[in-house]
């Protein structure tokens, strides 16, 4: 006759505390190295693609470098090109200009002075062989106006005064700055400097 073994169900047997506890580690444990994992890869792959842009953008910020020195080269020859040109007309055109205008230019401002003082007694000093040319011009104004001729004054040059006030005008003066700031600025140090503020 066979003998019956029975199994034994007891809580010692299954110890199922130890196995509740050790398979809650093993997950535990998944969940950490997978966090790692996502983050070791997150980081690789911000590095990768820092380190792509990088390379792929080198040779465009080369290009446009290329590109802003050779405007700067370009403006730099273009405003030294036209230093001639303001040169010829500084020497010639400008001042042949200012003396055909000089009587009109003072008679301008004579009679702005008349319409705003139109009591007021104006004397006007200018150059000798300017006096009969500008009388002529303030004749039909009717004004008091007095036309005076100051050998001291400049060819271009005039004074302008009246009860309260003066007005002094020297178009050569003028002209003299305009022909140092056009030096100055064609200064070899100038010009590029202001080729590369263009820029």
């Amino acid at each position: 006759m066979c003998a019956l073994k029975l199994e034994v169900f007891t809580n010692d047997a299954l110890e199922p505390s130890k196995t509740i506890s050790l398979f809650e580690g093993f997950e535990s444990e998944k969940d950490i190295a997978f966090s790692k994992g996502v983050k070791s890869g997150a980081e690789a792959a911000s590095k990768a693609f820092e380190t792509e842009k990088i390379r792929s953008l080198a040779p465009i910020l080369e290009a446009l470098n290329d590109i802003g020195f050779s405007q700067v080269e370009a403006r730099h020859a273009a405003i030294t090109s036209l230093r001639p040109l303001i040169t010829a007309i500084l020497e010639t055109s400008l001042p042949a200009s200012a003396a055909a205008g000089f009587a009109t230019e003072v008679v301008d401002r004579v009679m702005t002075l008349i319409e705003k003082l139109p009591e007021a007694k104006i004397n006007v000093y200018v150059p000798p062989d300017a006096v009969d040319s500008i009388e002529k011009m303030l004749s039909p104004a009717n004004a008091n106006v007095f036309v005076h001729g100051d050998p001291d004054l400049g060819p271009l040059a005039a004074n302008i005064n009246w009860g309260s006030g003066f007005e002094q005008l020297d178009i050569s003066a003028i002209i003299q700055t305009i022909d140092r700031v056009v030096q100055t600025f064609f200064a070899p140090e100038e010009t590029q400097k202001t080729g590369e503020n263009h820029a």
